[in-house]
């Protein structure tokens, strides 16, 4: 999902999310979590999302919607717990994580994001 081209646009949406955030000084309310731990308490859902996964956990439910409407693949559902339960992640995903494309098969007129842009969106980065 972090570095599929189905969802280009996903950090496009997060960055622009974290713009608005800024410039209204409201705290940040979303997060990504690579390979959330939760996922293991519901081992249903779990076989149902292709792994590696990640999860866009955020309080606010409206965004919440229009997140999941712009994402291929999604699964929504709600977690319950702390913070610190609700943000954990059982591995990080490194920035080399996915094949560098192809330069010479990149058609559009602007250039990949880089490896790793996810990072800045990681629990504990709202400052990145």
């Amino acid at each position: 999902m972090l570095h599929d081209e189905n969802n280009e646009h996903f950090p496009e949406v997060l960055r622009e999310r974290r713009r608005f955030y800024r410039e209204t000084s409201k705290e940040q309310d979303f997060w990504i979590v690579p390979n959330p731990a939760f996922l293991d308490a519901m081992p249903d859902v779990k076989k149902k999302v292709r792994q590696p996964c990640v999860a866009v956990v955020t309080t606010d439910k409206v965004w919440n919607d229009f997140v999941k409407l712009r994402l291929d693949r999604v699964y929504k559902g709600a977690v319950e717990g702390t913070g610190v339960e609700c943000l954990k992640s059982n591995e990080l995903i490194a920035k080399d994580a996915f094949k560098a494309p192809d330069p010479s098969k990149w058609t559009a007129p602007y250039n990949k994001y880089a490896p790793g842009w996810w990072e800045a969106f990681y629990p504990g980065n709202e400052d990145a």
